[in-house]
């Protein structure tokens, strides 16, 4: 069996009522703020559609999206800026599971990414965190990716053109 937060539940009892009242005759605007609900007219045959095919019964009527909203409250939101802000190094997995451990709610990686980039607090994509004092990693293997680059200062100097550029030599396109 499915567990279901009180948030859902309520919601779903309220649609169900309003579907069941709509039904009465008795008007949408003014249901809908009775019941505390936001739908528009438009949203209306997607409800009964659910409702229908889930067997007439609120369980149709929950609401599947796992409570991403319900998780990141503005506090918590804060919270994670915080984190992120005192120590730059913490991994999205890492801010994940303090946060479960703090709030005691699962939060995707993905979902804790979003937030630190909506934040404004997140590295940019593609980049590491590397303090202050690091150097850039050493070169020593370059030779690899870059077969030029595993020559001696002097060897091949015969092939390089010191300080020649194309335009000079009146190469086409220069």
């Amino acid at each position: 069996m499915e567990r279901y937060t009180v948030r859902q539940v309520n919601r779903a009892l309220a649609q169900e009522q309003l579907l069941k009242r709509l039904d009465a005759g008795e008007d949408f605007e003014e249901l809908c703020r009775e019941l505390g609900l936001s739908h528009s007219r438009d949203y209306l045959p997607e409800l009964r559609r659910r409702y229908r095919q889930g067997s007439s019964t609120w369980e149709a009527l929950v609401d599947h999206r796992h409570g991403h909203s319900y998780k990141a409250t503005p506090e918590r939101r804060a919270w994670l800026r915080k984190q992120k802000q005192e120590n730059p190094a913490l991994t999205q997995k890492d801010l994940g599971q303090r946060f479960e451990e703090e709030f005691q709610v699962a939060i995707s990686q993905s979902h804790v990414s979003n937030i630190l980039r909506a934040e404004g607090v997140a590295i940019p994509g593609g980049q590491r965190y590397r303090p202050q004092g690091d150097q850039a990693l050493p070169v020593e293997r370059a030779g690899v990716f870059f077969p030029a680059g595993r020559n001696a200062p002097d060897e091949g100097a015969e092939h390089r053109d010191p300080g020649g550029t194309g335009a000079k030599k009146g190469l086409p396109g220069a």
